[in-house]
């Protein structure tokens, strides 16, 4: 591999990757992949691609495959990115969440694993909550 080459399976930072593009990642890969409760990810099925819960999600759709903010080769502005992406949903599912009083991965957690929830549903509020954010940060070119 030439110096300038990038291996494939490493995401690119990419500087525009707005909240928006991680929750409908998120949500794509819930539906390709399937949606849990209880933890970031299905470890034990020995998937390289498990199930996850909404929060796991959020960062396969940064980091390009499971990992969590805490193991020791994820990507600070991948974090950052990712951190991001959970605030914008943690207030889309509630108008008052202040991030300095509860944090965000507390409340999608929270919601992530209220009884009845389905990966249907997820799926949707993900989508509404990328749309909101676009409605919200419109950065269209002129028209």
């Amino acid at each position: 591999m030439k110096p300038t080459h990038q291996p494939a399976n490493t995401p690119d930072t990419d500087p525009d990757m707005t909240p928006a593009d991680l929750l409908r990642g998120a949500a794509l890969y819930l539906w390709l992949h399937g949606w849990m409760t209880g933890n970031f990810y299905d470890y034990a099925s020995g998937d390289a691609f498990p199930r996850a819960c909404t929060l796991g999600a959020i960062n396969v759709a940064a980091y390009g495959r499971p990992i969590l903010h805490s193991d020791d080769d994820a990507d600070q502005a991948l974090t950052a990115a990712s951190i991001r992406a959970m605030r914008t949903f943690a207030a889309y599912l509630d108008p008052d969440f202040d991030v300095n009083v509860i944090s965000a991965i507390d409340v999608v957690g929270d919601w992530n694993d209220e009884k009845g929830r389905t990966c249907e549903d997820v799926v949707d509020a993900l989508r509404e909550a990328a749309n909101d954010w676009d409605s919200i940060h419109h950065t269209g070119g002129a028209q």
